[in-house]
């Protein structure tokens, strides 16, 4: 399906779970709301993996590592440790996009909708395609 399509929808979704009053918990996971676990990647997963790298995963890289494996010296320190994509993960891609996007409570985790500085924030397309480059870790 065209991104121009889903994108309201996922928007909408995302927009009603975020002003909705949840408990956050422990796990990342646990964090994101309902609505935006089922929400569908609307990027097309043939992406060009060294312009990723490049453009879109430098703003990761220092905590998830060139590997996504989590181990860097950056995490070394963290009290909540960085996912190690490369043994793949049990996140949805809506959670994945969502946590991308609006960062993990209580980690070093932040979200990248509205980042303080707005030349590392990343609209829509950007994120959807990061979650495909977090996903090629595993394979």
């Amino acid at each position: 399906m065209k991104l121009k399509k889903c994108m309201p929808i996922a928007i909408a979704l995302l927009s009603v779970s975020l002003f909705s009053t949840t408990t956050m918990a422990a796990s990342a996971q646990d964090q994101v709301p309902a609505a935006a676990k089922s929400v569908t990647n609307p990027v097309d997963a043939e992406i060009d993996m060294k312009t990723v790298k490049k453009k879109l995963y430098k703003r990761c890289k220092n905590c998830h590592g060139k590997k996504g494996d989590g181990k860097t010296a950056a995490a070394k320190d963290m009290d909540v440790k960085p996912p190690n994509w490369a043994t793949g993960s049990d996140l949805t891609d809506g959670e994945l996009y969502w946590l991308i996007m609006n960062g993990s409570k209580d980690t070093e985790m932040v979200g990248y909708e509205n980042h303080k500085k707005k030349k590392k924030r990343l609209n829509a397309e950007e994120a959807w395609t990061l979650v495909h480059y977090i996903r090629a870790f595993a394979k």
